[in-house]
């Protein structure tokens, strides 16, 4: 079956960017209808010049599923709603080079925590205190910012002074990331996911190129994104692929542009390694979001997710809020 990166570039453009804005408007009603949700609920305040806080909303999806594209649609669908909308990425909040090489030296065994991307490589402190700021709306919040081009590739934090200053009073807050919503595993569901990575399931087929302390590590990680992130974030936006495989595919397509477009990109096989180093996470943590959903601050009282299935070619067959 044809694929649409073998489409010619314009049709293959004019089929992104329709599905692109279908999926704005979908995400963009939902957006709105729970920031009226968390005004209602909240009520009105006592202290007229103290701006109502914001509707956080976190979204998930795997690396190349549309997340960045979306937010930045989704920035300019609310705008002109007349909603003031602020938007960034874990990614923003990546551990600085320094401080990311000092991991990798203290973990030398650990293959998944050599380079940013897993659970562990960001300062979820810095991601709540944006996020705090944000919410209290009171002042102007430093927006931070991450260039992943510096070092060779290996990326740094853009310095202070260059972040964006994000002036309230602001409506939405958007927080995307391919992990921002994963879950850390108790020791019983723990010893069933090594079980079955020791087992000959494809679904763990990542999982088992590392050893099982390399993933406890990982599990570990996941329990200060819970703690310092989770309860900030009102609603969730979660774009579930129907097979994480095409992962690398998506992927690779993004790369074969930023050749064509004369930029310098990942080889084949750097890019199979990259994306390897991604996969357990996904393997650990999709299970368990398929069955409990995420955690949120409870602010919303009923269906604060909307999950979108992608099919392999990143087109949405389906919405529900089943979670």
């Amino acid at each position: 079956m044809p694929v649409i990166s073998s489409l010619d570039k314009a049709r293959r453009q004019r089929a992104i960017q329709l599905n692109v804005a279908d999926r704005v408007r979908r995400v963009g009603q939902f957006v709105l209808s729970k920031l009226a949700q968390k005004r209602s609920g909240l009520g009105s305040s006592d202290t007229v010049d103290i701006p109502a806080a914001p509707l956080v909303v976190g979204i998930n999806g795997p690396q190349g599923s549309g997340k960045t594209t979306m937010v930045r649609g989704l920035v300019d669908y609310l705008r002109a709603h007349k909603v003031s909308t602020v938007g960034f990425s874990l990614d923003d909040i990546y551990l600085t080079n320094a401080e990311q090489r000092n991991l990798a030296q203290t973990h030398t065994l650990n293959p998944l925590l050599q380079y940013r991307g897993q659970p562990g490589t960001h300062d979820v402190e810095l991601g709540r205190s944006t996020l705090t700021s944000l919410i209290r709306n009171t002042g102007p919040t430093a927006i931070p910012a991450y260039d992943k081009s510096r070092y060779g590739g290996y990326g740094d934090r853009v310095p202070r002074e260059q972040w964006t200053q994000a002036q309230p009073p602001v409506d939405v807050v958007l927080f995307e990331g391919w992990c921002l919503g994963f879950q850390s595993l108790d020791s019983a569901e723990f010893a069933r996911y090594i079980e079955r990575v020791h087992g000959d399931s494809v679904m763990y087929k990542y999982s088992r190129k590392f050893s099982d302390d390399n993933l406890a590590q990982v599990n570990a990680n996941l329990g200060s994104y819970e703690r310092g992130l989770y309860p900030l974030i009102d609603a969730w936006v979660w774009a579930r692929a129907e097979d994480l495989d095409v992962v690398y595919r998506w992927r690779k397509e993004q790369e074969d542009e930023l050749a064509a477009q004369g930029h310098d990109s990942l080889s084949d096989q750097q890019l199979e390694d990259f994306v390897t180093r991604f996969m357990p996470g996904y393997e650990m943590a999709m299970p368990k979001l398929d069955v409990c959903g995420f955690i949120s601050s409870g602010i919303i009282p009923e269906h604060d997710t909307l999950r979108m299935h992608l099919d392999l070619n990143r087109n949405v067959v389906a919405f529900d809020h089943q979670l």
